[in-house]
């Protein structure tokens, strides 16, 4: 028996195509169980427990204690569910979860630790405040140093996370494998589409771009309306869409371009289908740790969709990956856009099957079994 611990997040795509996706997917390998452990906030308990039970049935979501400040205080709920589950080994979601994971084997309670680092961790908290309270703040780098350099095995996002690690942490060893951000498991079906989809004609001249996700903070969206402002005033024949909440930011787009920006906010289960009516996914990001490290989920997504990708240097693995493959368009700092233009059907073909080689599951066979057999 593996668990697979997370702390403190809460039900969205990601979860669902990153953490219990991902659970499934390692109970197809023939290796030991693998089980998922959720602490959840108290608030919403029941819902939060009905909606991860209904994507991963043998889950336990158990309620975290109230507050973050006191996170060390669920080492206990873990205990208790270590001498019930009795695992070998445990993968867990972050340094929050990867240190209650180590205390646990200290106890010898199991026996390997996996650290699945998303990204950055301490630079994310440090740039970009996620919690406003300095303490908390200050605890990320020991907190993530720990986790890198004492679990024993390492599942990281990105190659330039590993990188990070061993600049700021000293990470000298091999014991880890990269997976990047995959698609969910209900979306690799729609890669193998050989015809346009609904909403979009075989003919067309007006090139759609399509912005899919949070306009919080950290998704630089100053370096976006840039972006967009430029593209719009050259290029009349360019629409924008926003698969977001409307907001006061793509709300003052909407007013500038009467109907050449929409904003959507639509069901996950739904944005798919909309991705396929456009031709470029924009994944703009300014330049911070954060970001360099990242592997987007979107990023598998607009492929997935055939769509074209439009970022800047510096995006994990990613910008690098656009360029050697032509995936799209690789902006430099003076932010220069040549010329849009519409998505072929032909390409759309190449980019979703780039999506299927290289962003499902099962194309990280190797790396997915290692680390099974790290912890078994």
């Amino acid at each position: 028996m593996i668990i697979y611990l997370t702390y403190n997040d809460q039900p969205s795509g990601v979860y669902w195509s990153q953490v219990t996706d991902v659970v499934e997917h390692l109970n197809t390998l023939g290796g030991p169980k693998v089980r998922l452990v959720a602490l959840v906030s108290g608030r919403d308990f029941l819902k939060t427990r009905k909606a991860i039970k209904a994507h991963s049935p043998s889950a336990m979501v158990l309620p975290m204690v109230p507050t973050m400040k006191r996170w060390r205080m669920n080492t206990r709920i873990i205990a208790w569910v270590c001498r019930l589950l009795r695992p070998t080994g445990m993968v867990c979601r972050g340094p929050f979860a990867a240190w209650i994971a180590l205390r646990m084997r200290e106890r010898g309670l199991t026996k390997k630790v996996c650290f699945d680092g998303r990204g950055a961790y301490a630079a994310e908290w440090e740039e970009y405040r996620i919690i406003d309270d300095d303490a908390l703040i200050a605890q990320f780098r020991p907190l993530e140093n720990e986790a890198v350099n004492t679990s024993d095995f390492r599942l990281a996002v990105s190659h330039a996370l590993v990188a990070h690690w061993r600049e700021r942490y000293a990470y000298a060893g091999d014991a880890h494998v990269v997976v990047p951000c995959t698609l969910g498991n209900q979306v690799p079906n729609a890669t193998s589409r050989s015809v346009d989809p609904p909403g979009r004609p075989t003919q067309h001249s007006d090139v759609r771009l399509v912005y899919s996700g949070s306009t919080a903070g950290w998704q630089s969206f100053e370096l976006l309306e840039k972006l967009l402002v430029r593209v719009l005033d050259e290029q009349p024949n360019v629409s924008v869409l926003f698969l977001s909440k409307c907001d006061a930011h793509n709300a003052a787009l909407q007013a500038r371009y009467p109907g050449r920006v929409e904003v959507k906010w639509l069901d996950h289960s739904q944005v798919q289908e909309a991705l396929y009516g456009c031709d470029y996914g924009i994944m703009v990001r300014e330049d911070t740790i954060t970001n360099r490290v990242a592997s987007p989920t979107k990023f598998a997504e607009y492929l997935s969709s055939g769509l074209r990708i439009i970022t800047n240097e510096e995006l994990g693995d990613f910008s690098e990956l656009v360029r050697k493959e032509g995936l799209g368009l690789v902006l430099d700092k003076s932010g220069t856009i040549s010329v849009l233009t519409p998505t072929s059907k032909q390409e759309r073909a190449r980019l979703r099957s780039i999506a299927t080689e290289r962003f499902t599951k099962g194309a990280f066979l190797a790396e997915y079994e290692k680390l099974l057999h790290r912890l078994s």
